[in-house]
């Protein structure tokens, strides 16, 4: 039943993009109280941001749905994800952070022979489940329903313990002042732990990515390898990055050199 008011306050709120408490508990006919915990557990799941008396939908530090962001920039997740496939050995351990641009990374991993792969992802979970050569680590945690994900203590708590040859790792933004940032609290909490126990953390961003920041902050720039792109339009912002010692890898240059 909560589950399903919480679907109602987002379907609210992404028409009218703010809402009042005294109004959704006339609407959805529950007390002023219920309404209320219900607002400050879809905050802490990252979906709307409180305010005195209500709640709005801060678009800035918003996810667009999964489901559209797997579709945006395709080609250019592809490309990226057949450059990162190249980095993966058979007996490998990887992380899969939660994210767009990692699944496409996992679908070429299905077949995969000798493979360890730990995630909180629930897509990369069902995508990977039956893959015989592939040997799935889930960590746990509470389900995060628009993004497919799980985050936690318990599944952090799980992340504390591992140690991985590789980490892959998406994000809503990077930038030179602001570093790593993504949108949801929990999430970036596991993922600061796994980017700390790569051995090598590689970042799949494509060039709409750089200059930008979300909310919270996943890592520091000095704490990547690796950064896996597209071919960064901005030179200004290219050469600030070139100043750090991780590798930038531009899968479109690559191509037309081949």
């Amino acid at each position: 039943m909560a589950d399903n008011r919480k679907e109602l306050i987002l379907d609210i709120l992404k028409e009218q993009k703010s809402v009042r408490i005294l109004d959704l508990s006339k609407q959805l006919k529950v007390s002023r109280e219920t309404v209320r915990k219900d607002i400050m557990e879809m905050e802490e799941e990252g979906l709307l941001k409180k305010t005195y008396g209500g709640a709005v939908l801060d678009e800035a530090n918003t996810e667009t749905d999964y489901e559209r962001r797997r579709a945006e920039n395709e080609e250019k997740k592809q490309s990226i994800a057949d450059r990162a496939y190249q980095f993966i050995e058979p007996g490998d351990t990887i992380y899969l952070d939660y994210g767009t641009s990692t699944f496409s990374l996992a679908k070429k991993l299905v077949d995969f022979e000798n493979l360890t792969i730990v995630t909180n992802s629930i897509p990369i979970v069902n995508l990977l489940i039956h893959s015989p050569g592939i040997q799935l680590i889930i960590l746990g945690g509470n389900v995060r329903k628009n993004e497919d994900s799980l985050f936690g203590t318990f599944g952090l708590n799980n992340a504390k313990e591992i140690f991985v040859d590789l980490g892959f790792f998406g994000c809503a933004g990077i930038d030179i002042k602001s570093g790593v940032t993504n949108y949801h609290m929990g999430e970036i909490e596991i993922s600061k732990t796994m980017v700390q126990h790569s051995k090598t953390a590689i970042l799949l961003a494509d060039d709409t990515k750089f200059g930008k920041s979300a909310l919270y902050k996943t890592s520091n720039l000095e704490d990547l390898d690796i950064i896996i792109t597209t071919d960064i339009k901005d030179f200004e912002v290219e050469e600030e990055f070139l100043k750090y010692d991780f590798e930038i890898i531009k899968t479109e240059e690559n191509e037309l050199n081949d």
